[in-house]
């Protein structure tokens, strides 16, 4: 029997049969009290210490007056601390104990002037037999997580538990004295407390190693796993960003877990100027809301916007690392913001040469910008405020939609060679092959059913197409001779027109609203994401609509309403704008991977512009967002809340 067995659990174990009773003490005897432990011995076992209790005995010195004839012990004092007593002794075989069973003698100890009668239990084993599971699911609830230990043998089991993991406790409260020796044919569950905390931040698997005087059993193995239910961390967009404008000190951010399960938690990669209370915790099921405040340290800021992604990490394994961005503003401007003339109307990008066109009204231009020089390029005149802009693939030429009238511009010579009149106000307008473009118009204050048109670039002639309601989206895909259509103003409406024939292809029952071409697949502004392939391979009126393959990852909760999407072939990345409310744009960018459209990292820019020094400070949000050819750098095109300033922000990208 090993040492552990002898002198831990069983020195613990309280008086099974006589406690206190008369038959166990002998009343000629002035006794104080009886030991609240007994010393377990079998002869079968070596030498060794053993330890047994007193109440009251404190650290006084005791004196061994009697013991058992059977029992040595090599002295016969020694000291009592805190109540605790430990001598060395074996047991010699009496031949009237060879029967399996336990028998009950005692020793008397004297102790200052008081006496106790320890129980001395003489154990015959016997052959033992051990069975118990070797698994144990172990439940946060904490409710019936009992392991059940059996002695199928002819003799007495004992046992104890030589090791666990640190997360995992026996509930000695509700722990059975009777279970920790089992006679033949009997059963005792072993009650377990799991502390979830530690379980969460180790490994939430182990072993228990059970110790037992069965010959053919005496260590066992146990898996042990705690099964700490499913949380679900939820997260609403009005908490984000957390911003603390120009003056606040201190914001509330707020949390759920919404799931059956213990959800913890901590926040991580705070910057100098930022504090959060409480930084980690525990959320129990279906906690309707864990609060923390973030605190900010004004003195430590720069001028500017000062920004930041810190990190909600928690144990839903669908959402392990939450960002949340954080927005604080201190005296002073932000070097990385160019102010643009004019009011944009519509923009696209060149990656190839870093170029970013934008036609603008008051004053009315194509503009080419450098977006790594941060200057202006070339400025090409408009007759006409612009309503829209396509550039063919090369970035060539242009096409400049106005009210009534087309602009074709050539960009190699920076010059317009042609206006045509049309009818209607453009929404939009593309290039087709042979010299040709399509456009659809726009509404005024109704939607209405119009059409696309065919212009003859040649000679203006114009051909009237399928029918469409007003502001209907088009794009043409890249490479291909197909050009896509949406409609924004309706419940449902894509189509495909080929445009070799400039005909309809598909007219299919989608809701797409505004949509962007992301390489190989098209993201609407709802977040889905489509096959090109699917979409042009229809024909006809396809009433059962289109299967997404995915959508944009946004945290959280956002608004149908993406504003805009930027694709990066270079990184894989899709960059993109979203709602936090119906009528407010984020302040933030998020970056997506363009195979599986998962959150890669968020990117705050600056909704708060001062001009210089002299000028009045006023909100403005983002329209646009491009990446650069190699990936490395973001312009996010801002736009004055409450007026028609632009100006353009450039945000490093994270590699």
């Amino acid at each position: 029997m090993n040492q552990l067995l002898r002198n831990s659990i069983l020195s613990l174990a309280v008086l099974l049969i006589f406690s206190c009773s008369d038959d166990f003490v002998n009343e000629r005897l002035d006794i104080s009290g009886v030991g609240e432990s007994a010393i377990v011995i079998s002869p079968a076992w070596d030498a060794d210490d053993y330890q047994f209790r007193c109440e009251g005995a404190g650290n006084e010195a005791f004196s061994i007056d009697s013991k058992p004839e059977w029992l040595n012990t090599d002295d016969g004092s020694g000291s009592f601390i805190n109540g605790m007593a430990t001598i060395h002794c074996e047991a010699n075989t009496v031949s009237g104990y060879s029967k399996t069973g336990i028998y009950v003698e005692q020793m008397l100890v004297s102790a200052g002037e008081k006496t106790y009668a320890v129980p001395v239990y003489y154990i015959t084993e016997g052959n033992p037999a051990v069975q118990v599971n070797r698994t144990l699911e172990i439940s946060y609830s904490n409710y019936n997580n009992q392991l059940q230990i059996s002695n199928t043998g002819d003799g007495i089991l004992l046992w104890d538990i030589s090791a666990m993991p640190d997360w995992l406790s026996v509930d000695m409260d509700n722990l059975q004295t009777e279970s920790l020796m089992l006679g033949q044919g009997a059963a005792a569950l072993i009650p377990f407390i799991l502390n979830a905390e530690k379980a969460i931040q180790g490994n939430p698997t182990g072993t228990i190693i059970l110790e037992t005087n069965d010959k053919n059993n005496p260590q066992i193995e146990i898996s042990v796993s705690a099964n700490l239910g499913t949380p679900v961390l939820s997260v609403y967009s009005y908490n984000l960003p957390v911003d603390f404008g120009t003056s606040s000190a201190s914001k509330t951010f707020s949390f759920s877990n919404n799931g059956n399960g213990i959800l913890s938690w901590r926040i991580e990669g705070m910057p100098n100027w930022l504090t959060v209370s409480p930084v980690n915790g525990m959320s129990l099921p279906y906690a309707s809301s864990t609060e923390v405040v973030f605190t900010c340290d004004r003195s430590k800021l720069e001028p500017g916007l000062n920004s930041a992604t810190v990190y909600l990490k928690s144990n839903d394994p669908a959402n392990p690392s939450y960002p949340i961005s954080v927005l604080v503003r201190a005296p002073g401007g932000n070097a990385n913001i160019r102010a643009l003339e004019g009011n944009i109307m519509d923009a696209t990008f060149d990656k190839n040469t870093n170029t970013l066109y934008y036609v603008i009204g008051q004053p009315n231009k194509l503009v080419a910008y450098n977006v790594t020089t941060k200057t202006v390029s070339h400025e090409i005149a408009l007759s006409k405020a612009p309503t829209c802009l396509a550039i063919t693939e090369d970035y060539t030429k242009a096409l400049v939609g106005h009210g009534g009238m087309i602009s074709v511009l050539d960009l190699n010579t920076n010059s317009v060679t042609k206006t045509l009149e049309v009818t209607g106000i453009l929404a939009d307008i593309e290039f087709a092959p042979n010299n040709w473009c399509a456009y659809t118009e726009s509404g005024n204050y109704t939607v209405q059913s119009t059409n696309i048109y065919w212009v003859n670039l040649s000679d203006g002639s114009i051909t009237e197409g399928s029918s469409v309601y007003e502001d209907c989206q088009i794009k043409k895909v890249p490479k291909q001779d197909y050009l896509i259509g949406s409609e924004t103003e309706v419940s449902a409406g894509v189509y495909v027109y080929d445009l070799n024939n400039r005909t309809e292809k598909a007219d299919i029952f989608e809701s797409f609203r505004n949509f962007w071409i992301a390489g190989d697949h098209i993201v609407s502004s709802t977040g889905g994401v489509y096959r090109i392939s699917d979409m042009i391979s229809k024909n006809g009126y396809i009433v059962d609509g289109l299967s997404s393959i995915g959508n944009l990852q946004y945290p959280g909760n956002i608004y149908n309403a993406i504003p805009w999407i930027d694709h990066c072939s270079a990184t894989h990345s899709v960059f993109g704008l979203a709602k936090q409310d119906y009528q407010t744009v984020s302040s933030q960018v998020y970056q997506f991977e363009d195979n599986d459209y998962t959150l890669v990292k968020t990117y705050i820019y600056d909704n708060f512009y001062q001009p210089d020094a002299q000028s009045g400070a006023y909100d403005v949000e983002a329209h646009y967002v491009f990446s650069n050819g190699s990936g490395t750098e973001l312009s996010v095109l801002r736009k004055g809340k409450n007026n028609t300033n632009w100006s353009v922000e450039f945000i490093p990208v994270q590699q």
